[in-house]
């Protein structure tokens, strides 16, 4: 019988496709467990990761890189107290400081070391150490650090810091990754009218200067931002990024006074470098309800927040109201 030979070229297609999956799987693989400039080091580096601890030659050589290029402004401990760094105007980090350092997850520090401080805001006294210290070598070190943390660092209470910066750049380099998240400066400290007003309201510059007319008041050009505003008596112009439509009213002193979390509605502040919200109406939310399709309506939308004060109601007790004219008045 004759084969057609439609048939034997589609078969032949079929075998190449199957043999390149079966050469390429084996690679795939490789790469997913070695990363590009990765080695035998940091394969064991992540085995120890899984099974709760870290493999101690990598810890060894993270110490050694950081008694070389760390230690003369860190000190020899790790605790801020090196002696280039006693007569900076601002003091090295305390890297034994758990309670400021264990929030920040390893690609946040790595870059950092890898960029300088002014990377993420902080000062340029932390130089960028790319030109000394490879990939490998920068998270050796941070390896080594994370073993000198008191309380003890704890992989599960990291900040889920996004990569990519998302949202809007501000007239200064306000992270709240390092005010809310690293230093855990509560929400309300500066944006104070939350809980007893409409708003919760932008801090003045006057707020800012309590803590930076002397934390980091020199050695850092985002603070000095922040001086030329206090010195012109001129409010720094943040741009918005919440904002309910004008024809509801939204009142945020019921919902801190009701123990409502301000992450419930802003997401995760502490986490954000820049603040960046997906909320308000979609198309694609529209067209799913016009199809029957069961979705989740979209943040801060009115759907949204009527399926929060019902779950509220059932769950809590509360009397989180459902009339109208509530918000629409």
């Amino acid at each position: 019988m004759r084969i057609p030979r439609s048939a034997v070229v589609g078969s032949a297609a079929i075998a190449a496709v199957l043999i390149g999956m079966l050469i390429a799987f084996p690679i795939s693989t490789a790469k997913s467990a070695t990363a590009p400039g990765q080695g035998a080091g940091q394969k064991a580096a992540a085995k120890g990761h899984e099974a709760g601890g870290i493999d101690p030659r990598i810890i060894e050589r993270g110490k050694q890189t950081f008694a070389m290029y760390c230690a003369n402004c860190h000190g020899t401990d790790a605790k801020g107290d090196g002696l280039a760094g006693q007569n900076l105007p601002i003091k090295p980090q305390n890297l034994t400081e758990g309670r400021i350092v264990n929030a920040l997850p390893d690609h946040f520090l790595h870059s950092i070391i890898a960029h300088g401080g002014q990377a993420v805001g902080l000062s340029p006294l932390m130089p960028n150490f790319t030109p000394f210290l490879s990939d490998v070598q920068i998270r050796e070190v941070i390896a080594y650090v994370r073993t000198l943390a008191e309380p003890a660092y704890d992989p599960a209470k990291v900040l889920p810091v996004a990569t990519t910066r998302q949202g809007p750049v501000q007239p200064i380099f306000f992270s709240h990754v390092i005010h809310a998240g690293s230093y855990q400066i509560a929400c309300q400290y500066c944006h104070a009218n939350a809980r007893r007003s409409n708003t919760a309201g932008i801090p003045s510059v006057e707020r800012c200067m309590g803590c930076h007319k002397i934390v980091a008041a020199e050695g850092n050009p985002e603070v000095k931002k922040i001086h030329e505003y206090w010195e012109r008596k001129e409010p720094i112009p943040w741009l918005r990024i919440f904002k309910v439509p004008e024809h509801a009213q939204f009142t945020h002193k019921p919902h801190v006074q009701a123990g409502v979390q301000c992450q419930t509605c802003h997401g995760r502040i502490e986490a954000m470098e820049q603040v960046a919200a997906v909320t308000g109406q979609s198309i694609v939310n529209d067209l799913q309800n016009l199809a029957g399709i069961p979705n989740k309506p979209p943040k801060l939308t009115m759907g949204w927040c009527i399926e929060c004060h019902r779950t509220q109601n059932a769950t809590r007790g509360t009397r989180a109201p459902l009339d109208c004219v509530t918000c629409h008045h």
